[in-house]
C-alpha cells in the first residue's frame, strides 16, 4: 500500500471516529431525556456535544495539514462528507 493510500485511509479512520463519538452523545442525550432531566437539559447537552464535535473535526484536518499529511486530511474530509450525506439522508428519512 503506498503510503498516500494510507494516509487517506488513517483520515477515513479519525473521521469515522469522529462519527462515532457523536452516535454516542446522542444516545446520551437522549437517555438524559428518558430519565427526566428535561428537554432544556437534552438540548443543552446536545450543543455541548456540537460544539465539541466541530472542534474535534477542525482539529483533525488542521493538524492533518499542519503535520503534512494532506492524504490524511483529504481523506477525512471525503469520509465526513460521506457521513454527512447519510445522516441527512436519514435526517429526511425520519422526518416523513
Amino acid at each position: 500500500m503506498a503510503r498516500e493510500d494510507a494516509e487517506r485511509l488513517r483520515g477515513e479512520i479519525i473521521a469515522l471516529e469522529t462519527a462515532l463519538a457523536a452516535a454516542f452523545g446522542e444516545i446520551a442525550v437522549l437517555r438524559a431525556a428518558l430519565e427526566g432531566t428535561g428537554t432544556a437539559g437534552a438540548l443543552a447537552a446536545m450543543d455541548a456535544m456540537a460544539k465539541q464535535l466541530e472542534g474535534s473535526v477542525l482539529r483533525g484536518v488542521v493538524g492533518a495539514e499542519q503535520a503534512g499529511r494532506a492524504a490524511a486530511a483529504e481523506g477525512f474530509e471525503q469520509r465526513m462528507e460521506l457521513i454527512v450525506h447519510a445522516l441527512r439522508n436519514a435526517i429526511a428519512f425520519r422526518g416523513t
